[in-house]
């Protein structure tokens, strides 16, 4: 592996006194040490070390991209454009000097041979971050674009004070704040190693982004908890994160390649929902879902600013952490939600009481279908929330949750309309009342709808309208004149209560 001016200037400054003059660099570009014999020019991207004894009195050329540790005074050429030449006192030893030099290659490619191993040998992404461990003395974590945590260092697990680096609701809460702002628009575009703002996070925090086809997708961070940061730091991420980047490649393959997940068997099911339902059962099966268990779905609306932003994966497994025995995946734009009630252990609504609160804060909005059991009705009651969501947040903007038996009614006279306008479905009769009421300024298209609603109850709708009953009778006389119709009659009176709920919805 190579390493850097900095890098060898930090860890020999405690065993030999360096004078430098030229700013040191991370870069990681020089790959080997030799001893300078006296006549041999220098190449770029090595290390040389000489003494005053080794050189003739004619100055050395030391190319830009090339270090020279002196020992005693050896003259170099000033040409512009020179590299880096240490200078050390005259009693050290060259050998010595040398022999930590090479014990620095040594431990930094050891490093690089393992990240390289457990990269292409399919080794974990925790394997990969426990192994820099040593090199950071600073734990490290990955994570998606949308926040969800791949893997981490194992430190964190054994410190209590560094959970909240990997907690849901704390990278849910400090994530939400700053997530749709052109500050994070910024960062998602860096290139190489930048500093995260501390003030989001609570701690100095080192970064590096991934990018697929020039799209962000994930983020390595290194957290400033347990040791300062050195100047060289970001360059050694940067070397970590390539290794990464490769493992999340190949794991990405392995699992395009990969058999069913429950959220593949889900989302497959909607897309296809007549399956065999024997091969379906089979699926299900394998992660404890069975045909005798309950379940429910719920379907929730999500901005557009989070799909672009890539967001709904962690929101996805938020929730599921949230509620047990559910899977969450995004599916039409928005995110479905399946909860086997059984396993979970409850109803539908104590799951909702697990969630209600963060969707809440989060401003999402739900769609609730009826509870149901076994596989065979998967995507009706898949559509059930879906046309809660959507008839509810039209109806009642202002909510949350939206179930469907209660927008049930609204759904269905929506649908029973089909193409016609209302006007062309509901009682000519109540319009023509309705009419009525509009050119002489009268009110008894109101009056009759109290009267339907409270049950045909004179009484009871004389007193909602504040009128006397004798007043209500009139009314109901004047009203039958104009209309005749039968309210007696079954098929009449639910005519006229249908008349009264759709042009409510219009």
């Amino acid at each position: 592996m190579k390493l850097s001016t900095s890098i060898l200037a930090h860890k020999l400054k405690s065993k030999f006194t360096l004078q430098n003059k030229k700013a040191l660099s991370d870069e990681l570009h020089l790959e080997q040490v030799l001893f300078f014999c006296d006549g041999d020019g220098m190449q770029n991207h090595k290390i040389y070390i000489c003494s005053q004894e080794q050189v003739s009195e004619q100055d050395l050329i030391v190319p830009e991209e090339a270090v020279l540790f002196c020992i005693g005074k050896v003259r170099t050429r000033n040409t512009g454009r020179n590299g880096q030449v240490f200078q050390l006192v005259d009693d050290t030893s060259p050998f010595v000097l040398f022999n930590e030099i090479q014990r620095l290659f040594e431990y930094y490619s050891q490093w690089d041979e393992r990240l390289y191993e457990l990269a292409n040998q399919e080794g974990s992404i925790q394997e990969m971050l426990d192994e820099s461990f040593r090199v950071f003395h600073n734990p490290v974590i990955v994570n998606s674009a949308d926040y969800f945590v791949i893997g981490y260092s194992s430190i964190i697990d054994t410190r209590s004070d560094l959970s909240g680096l990997v907690d849901p609701d704390a990278i849910f809460e400090y994530s939400g704040e700053y997530r749709n702002t052109e500050q994070q628009q910024n960062l998602m575009k860096k290139k190489g190693s930048y500093f995260f703002p501390d003030y989001i996070t609570g701690a100095r925090s080192l970064c590096v982004n991934i990018f697929e086809h020039d799209r962000f997708t994930y983020r390595v961070t290194m957290v400033e908890s347990l040791s300062r940061f050195e100047a060289y730091d970001g360059a050694l991420l940067e070397h970590l994160t390539e290794y990464i980047r490769l493992a999340l490649s190949k794991q990405m393959t392995l699992q395009t390649d990969m058999g069913y997940r429950l959220d593949r068997i889900l989302s497959d099911i909607l897309l296809n929902p007549d399956q065999d339902g024997e091969v379906i059962r089979q699926w299900f099966s394998e992660f404890g879902w069975l045909p005798q268990h309950r379940y429910f779905c719920i379907n929730l609306k999500v901005a557009a600013l989070d799909l672009e932003n890539m967001t709904v994966r962690f929101i996805c497994s938020h929730i599921e952490n949230m509620l047990g025995h559910s899977c969450a995946f995004q599916y039409e734009n928005n995110i479905a939600i399946f909860v086997n009630l059984t396993r979970f252990g409850g109803s539908s609504e104590d799951a909702m009481e697990k969630i209600v609160y963060f969707l809440r804060d989060s401003f999402l909005k739900a769609g609730l279908s009826n509870e149901f059991v076994g596989f065979e009705t998967l995507y009706h009651h898949y559509r059930q929330a879906a046309v809660a969501l959507e008839v509810g947040s039209r109806r009642a903007p202002f909510r949350w949750i939206h179930r469907f038996d209660e927008i049930a009614l609204d759904y269905l006279l929506e649908e029973s309309r089909g193409e016609l306008p209302p006007e062309l479905v509901c009682s000519r009769k109540i319009l023509k009342l309705r009419s009525f009421d509009e050119q002489h300024n009268t009110d008894y298209y109101n009056t009759l709808k109290l009267y339907v609603k409270n049950h045909l109850n004179a009484v009871q709708t004389a007193k909602q309208l504040y009128i006397h009953r004798s007043t209500f009778l009139y009314r109901m006389e004047k009203i039958k004149e104009l209309i005749r119709m039968d309210l007696d009659d079954y098929d009449t009176l639910l005519y006229v209560m249908i008349t009264f709920r759709m042009m409510e919805l219009e």
